[in-house]
């Protein structure tokens, strides 16, 4: 009985593990992405073509990702850990890389679903280095991982629209997030060199 209980609580800490390492993969890949829904939004986009937009950019960068676990299932097993290299790598280089003062909002062209998203898909190849070894390290649990994902950017796009209508949020979070996204980075490449 008791090795019954131990086996179903080893279970639902991995699970709980997985869902935590889930949403904060998509979070912290997707800060950016926050704030170009946020700019939608503000500039009275149709709710329906920016969450149809997002899902679509969103499943092209998935898809792009899945491509790269196959291709990463190519590579012996005992390697698969170097892909961990990958995120560490992307972080480091966000910490390393100083804000550009002249940074400019992405030109956000007509806001139409096929627009919107291009404009995510080209936002996501930061996404794309991280999801490959998370997916591949996670890869019992896939249907898991990509089942949260859809529903983070259900989420995203309610934290864009609320975020559209308070700037002084958003400006908070422009000042202090990019401290927090190359440390997540760099956990994740950790997490998968030691999984």
């Amino acid at each position: 009985m008791r090795c019954w209980k131990g086996q179903i609580r080893t279970v639902v800490n991995q699970y709980l593990a997985l869902l935590t390492a889930s949403i904060t993969t998509f979070a912290a890949t997707n800060v950016d992405d926050a704030f170009l829904l946020t700019l939608f939004f503000a500039r009275g986009i149709s709710i329906r073509r920016i969450v149809a937009g997002q899902y679509l950019g969103f499943g092209a960068i998935i898809m792009v990702s899945l491509f790269g676990v196959w291709a990463a299932l190519t590579i012996p097993h005992r390697w698969i850990r170097l892909l961990g290299l990958v995120p560490l790598a992307i972080g480091v280089r966000h910490l390393l890389r100083t804000r550009r003062a002249d940074q400019k909002s992405p030109h956000l062209s007509s806001g139409g679903v096929v627009s919107i998203a291009f404009i995510t898909l080209s936002n996501g190849a930061d996404n794309i280095g991280v999801y490959v070894p998370f997916f591949v390290s996670g890869r019992p649990y896939l249907w898991l991982i990509l089942s949260v994902y859809a529903v983070m950017v259900a989420m995203w796009c309610l934290v864009g629209r609320w975020l559209g209508k308070h700037t002084l949020i958003l400006r908070s979070v422009d000042r202090w997030g990019h401290w927090a996204v190359p440390l997540v980075f760099i956990s994740l490449g950790f997490y998968v060199l030691n999984s």
